[in-house]
């Protein structure tokens, strides 16, 4: 646990600039880039698509969620059929079957990922004139597609400050040439989305782009591509906020601090100091950990993103997010001298009520697992809306695997961390809980320590979906802690939520 801290805090110096997990979707735009004689630039990344189809067919993430999976899948045979020259006919087939067998479950993913709307129909008008066999009567996300674009200016698709740009690859077949220039950032990359830039490479020959994509692959070091990079504001804060949540405090918090102060942009934060695209997420959580840490902030810059109903993740999104909102009001709540801070957090618990499921829960758009908001959503209302928190703490209650994990399929490392983290604090801040049976995960979490990169699955939603490595160890390792120090305190068992 501390580990975790002293690397990341080390790394400000270096810099450090975070790590993801390895994803099919942008791996295969990679493998589409090729050099002037028409060779692919990154063959590594073709070998690793080879080595990575699943025994159904389909590429994506360990998890099984059909937006990744045939967005995954869609991605990779479009690649090899490009790249493959009939060589790889026998893995697009598989692929092939997978899309049509699977492409009507996506009704049943609780959203859509980033982009989908956009990057879905390109990839099938692609497939078509490839030739290759696909329900393209279909027509998903035609009328998306449309409301979409409606929203942002075309004149403004290719600017590095729109979220447009982090999907900038829809573009394939109908790029303009002469705007192409503005979407790249400094770093040699395109919004911090590896696919774009790789969709960049395939119109314009830049050493910065290619260097961008060339430090990608160092890192992950097996021929796979991260979805998004650099993270180092997302790691920073989201790591400081899991160990202040288990009461950790370490000196070394003030040169991360110090660090993002001098990065704080007009509009808040976005995942790197490298982007300009920032969202009300981002900017919530660092603003909570700077607040908390006694940094002024400038809390005019969360007004930007007030709709009037919630707070909007970006201001050209289609659907709100639940898990924004939640970390806008944790916040807020704590924020004495926000504007109208009682009334803004009476909305947003408003908003919170509204989108409660009956059972006591709450999905996102920016994770798959319900555990996530809902877990989250306990640090925000405990002492704000009682009612709401102790239904959510019921629940999560409830839904713990015999086991002792939390999660489906024999429960996830990070599900059960997020759950143990709402009730340990739940159990210091408001009413005791029976630990008896939340200590079951305690086995479990230890194993965070081996082989972490294997241990933690894809929850997160992209494109597709992916998994912050250090940010979701940071979470496991602190609910460990925060159970052990609860037990270590416990004097008499109680069973009042038993």
């Amino acid at each position: 646990m501390q580990t975790t801290v002293l690397q990341l805090t080390e790394s400000v110096r270096q810099p450090y600039e975070g790590i993801t997990s390895g994803v099919a979707y942008d791996t295969a735009w990679a493998a589409r880039v090729t050099d002037q004689n028409g060779k692919p630039l990154f063959p590594e990344c073709i070998r690793w698509l080879l080595e990575n189809q699943k025994p159904d067919g389909s590429w994506g993430g360990q998890i099984l969620n059909y937006h990744d999976r045939v967005m995954s899948t869609l991605s990779v045979i479009v690649a090899l059929k490009e790249v493959g020259r009939g060589r790889y006919d026998s893995y697009i087939q598989e692929g092939e079957k997978y899309i049509w067998e699977n492409v009507r479950n996506l009704g049943q993913d609780h959203c859509r990922f980033i982009g989908s709307e956009l990057l879905f129909p390109s990839l099938m008008q692609q497939a078509e004139s490839m030739g290759l066999d696909l329900p393209y009567h279909m027509k998903i996300y035609e009328r998306e597609y449309q409301a979409k674009l409606s929203k942002i200016d075309e004149s403004l698709w290719y600017s590095s400050v729109t979220p447009l740009s982090y999907s900038l690859e829809f573009l394939e077949g109908r790029v303009d040439l002469n705007l192409l220039a503005n979407a790249l950032l400094p770093n040699g990359s395109v919004a911090a989305a590896p696919a774009a830039t790789a969709f960049f490479l395939r119109h314009e020959n830049d050493a910065r782009a290619i260097m961008y994509l060339r430090k990608i692959l160092s890192i992950t070091g097996d021929g796979s591509v991260m979805t998004v990079y650099p993270i180092e504001v997302f790691e920073y804060s989201w790591t400081i906020y899991n160990l202040m949540l288990a009461g950790l405090y370490f000196e070394r918090y003030t040169e991360i601090c110090n660090y993002l102060m001098s990065h704080l942009g007009h509009s808040g934060f976005g995942w790197s100091t490298e982007s300009p695209i920032h969202d009300a997420d981002e900017t919530a959580i660092v603003y909570k950990v700077l607040y908390d840490l006694k940094y002024p902030v400038d809390v005019g810059v969360l007004e930007a993103y007030d709709t009037g109903d919630y707070f909007a993740t970006y201001r050209s999104e289609l659907d709100p997010s639940v898990s924004t909102n939640i970390h806008v009001l944790d916040f807020i709540k704590g924020c004495s001298e926000f504007p109208d801070r009682e009334e803004i957090v009476e909305r947003l618990v408003q908003f919170l009520r509204k989108e409660m499921a009956p059972a006591g829960f709450w999905k996102d758009k920016w994770h798959v697992s319900p555990f996530y908001p809902t877990c989250h959503a306990v640090f925000a209302l405990w002492d704000v809306d009682t009612s709401l928190s102790e239904k959510a703490v019921s629940w999560i209650l409830d839904a713990q695997n015999e086991n002792g994990t939390w999660g489906n399929n024999g429960g996830t490392l990070e599900e059960t961390a997020y759950a143990v983290q709402a009730l340990m604090h739940y159990h210091q801040k408001v009413d005791r809980i029976d630990t008896c049976e939340v200590s079951k995960a305690l086995p479990y979490l230890g194993r965070v320590a081996l082989t972490p990169q294997n241990a933690v699955p894809e929850l997160w939603i992209g494109k597709v979906l992916y998994a912050p490595v250090n940010v979701t160890c940071s979470a496991i390792s602190c609910a460990g802690f925060m159970l052990h120090f609860a037990k270590r305190l416990e004097v008499t068992p109680t069973t009042r939520w038993r």
